[in-house]
């Protein structure tokens, strides 16, 4: 288990000054994901493998069954639901929007990244 105070939260560059976003984090194992307005709501965490699977789902460019969360529209919101905890994240349209354009710029990918703890 990862204790999220200790990692270096990023938002993507598209962000609003890095307010209300979905928070990326990469650990030795994967990659965490958050709320920024509300870390209270709980992480998701994702293997290496299950990252990289989610951020093609989140992408639009596959339907891939990442077993760790899945991708839900409600309205113009969208909904991350953990597949092994009891967590939900819901994020407004600009907050994914500008996530999904961060992935899309390769901001998250974390193959090769193994930093994990801020000093």
């Amino acid at each position: 288990m990862t204790t999220a105070h200790n990692l270096a939260w990023r938002t993507s560059s598209r962000s609003s000054n890095g307010e209300k976003c979905v928070e990326v984090a990469p650990t030795t194992d994967g990659v965490v994901i958050r709320h920024s307005k509300h870390p209270e709501a709980g992480t998701i965490e994702f293997s290496r493998l299950a990252w990289q699977a989610f951020i093609e789902e989140a992408r639009g460019n596959l339907s891939t069954p990442n077993r760790t969360a899945e991708i839900n529209r409600s309205g113009t919101d969208t909904i991350v639901k953990s597949l092994t905890a009891p967590v939900q994240l819901h994020f407004d349209e600009a907050e994914w929007t500008a996530f999904v354009a961060g992935a899309s710029d390769g901001e998250f990918s974390f193959l090769t990244d193994h930093t994990t703890t801020v000093r």
